[in-house]
């Protein structure tokens, strides 16, 4: 959009990155950016000192954005790729509701969340979705900082989908090939799959470790999301926006031709570093589309829309309100009053139209459930094969006391010192699959965590 701005916020543990767009002439240019550091304070001394960092930056550089995207920590969000079928596609939202606690070990009264489509099976009649859930409590710090800001913010996400949305603009408009990426923070490395269009894989983990635990585990990540793919033997275009010292331990993979590691090519934005990327992405999405639509921000904290051309719409329907008056007089008067008549009729039937939607909806919804709950097929394998897959992918601090084996799936029970790290464990077993929580975590009187997980096979 010509002339337009918009101002990208990314805010992580030690670091504050900001970048400031314009649109012009079908180009964008970045006018204003900055890094600043974070002291390890918490609670209200940080978000007073990042209020004012965001006051400054605003007051030094003449800013006044029409639109602002913030981004918060990937650490504090839970992401999760689940498959639906596809008839629930209409209705997906209201699924996710019902369906949520099954995925996530949390109320769906204390979470905020949204979600993305990233891939459609018609052949299997199957829909890949991306859900992003962040608890309110760990949300409400940066709502404070949104509401700070008198221009008010358009959305909320996390850094990896911000990090996705600039790549997939350099990559220009048609489905680039699939591609992963690296980006590093000051104590932490993202790493992502962008893939039809979207981001298909994301992970994070920390930075503090030794060359060579930091080396085997982006190796490792690395080699998941070359599985991910499914195409093991195919070199995978890598594009790393980090340190020269985290660049040199990609060089085995690039060397055995797993990978096609590339350092990112900043000069087309000129972008000063690395850092300032997932704020570029930010704000990129006031001036284009970047292909991700996260946005954890609550619809009652959104930006509200300019009223001006509203405004102008309204000026400009009664000048020529009064003049159809001066030329028509009682003709347009006369239609005026049949569609006052028309208005009052139709007012009367809107509570039976909305009744009759209400009872639609409810249908539908049903429908979804009852085509969604049709498609979950039980594979086969025998239960020893089951019991010793268990017992490797169970950590010794988690126990299970109660096993239950049918034609409709597993269902295991038990405690663990964290039942949330069950998930991936048993995700990451070649034989089971549609792991999840069948009901929500409670504790036990020694502080272990008591969990009920529902999984089916492959």
């Amino acid at each position: 959009m010509l002339f337009q701005t918009s101002l990208g916020i990314d805010i992580q543990d030690r670091i504050l990155g900001l970048a400031f767009l314009k649109g012009s002439r079908g180009d964008v240019q970045l006018v204003a950016q900055g890094t600043y550091p974070l002291s390890e304070e918490t609670g209200e001394k940080k978000l007073g000192a990042i209020k004012t960092l965001l006051d400054s930056f605003l007051r030094d550089n003449r800013i006044s954005p029409e639109a602002v995207f913030m981004a918060i920590p990937r650490d504090l969000a839970i992401i999760r790729y689940i498959n639906f079928p596809l008839a629930v596609k209409e209705n997906l939202r209201e699924t996710l509701g019902y369906e949520m606690e099954k995925f996530i070990p949390l109320s769906t009264e204390d979470i905020y969340f949204d979600y993305q489509i990233v891939s459609e099976d018609k052949e299997s009649e199957q829909v890949s979705v991306l859900i992003v859930v962040v608890k309110k409590e760990t949300l409400d710090p940066y709502l404070e900082i949104a509401g700070h800001l008198g221009v008010g913010v358009s959305g909320i996400e996390i850094s990896s989908t911000a990090l996705a949305g600039y790549f997939l603009c350099q990559a220009g408009k048609h489905n680039p090939a699939p591609f992963a990426f690296a980006h590093s923070y000051e104590e932490s490395i993202e790493i992502g799959l962008i893939e039809d269009g979207a981001l298909a894989y994301s992970r994070i983990f920390s930075a503090k470790r030794d060359e060579g635990q930091l080396a085997e585990t982006l190796l490792n990540e690395m080699d998941k999301i070359r599985q991910t793919r499914g195409e093991i033997d195919t070199p995978l275009k890598t594009l790393v926006c980090t340190t020269n010292e985290v660049l040199s331990l990609l060089t085995p993979l690039h060397d055995t031709g797993r990978m096609d590691v590339l350092l990112a090519d900043l000069s087309k934005t000129k972008i000063p570093s690395a850092g300032i990327i997932p704020a570029y992405g930010l704000a990129l999405k006031g001036l284009r589309k970047t292909g991700m639509y996260i946005n954890l921000l609550p619809l009652q904290f959104r930006k509200k829309p300019s009223r001006v051309a509203n405004y102008t719409m309204f000026f400009l329907a009664g000048l020529i309100l009064l003049t159809a008056i001066a030329w028509g007089g009682g003709t347009v008067l006369k239609h005026q009053w049949a569609l006052d008549r028309l208005e009052t009729k139709f007012s009367q039937l809107d509570a039976q139209i909305k009744e009759i939607e209400k009872i639609r909806t409810q249908k539908e919804s049903l429908n979804s459930r009852i085509l969604y709950l049709d498609t979950l097929q039980r594979g086969s394998a025998p239960v020893l094969d089951v019991l010793k897959e268990l017992s490797v992918r169970i950590p010794e601090d988690a126990w299970v006391n109660r096993f239950d084996f049918s034609e409709k799936g597993i269902n295991i029970a038990g405690e663990a010192a964290s039942a949330s790290e069950l998930i991936p464990l048993l995700e990451d077993s070649p034989i089971f699959k549609n792991v999840a929580f069948l009901s929500t975590i409670t504790k036990s009187r020694d502080g272990k965590e008591r969990f009920r997980i529902g999984l089916s096979l492959h």
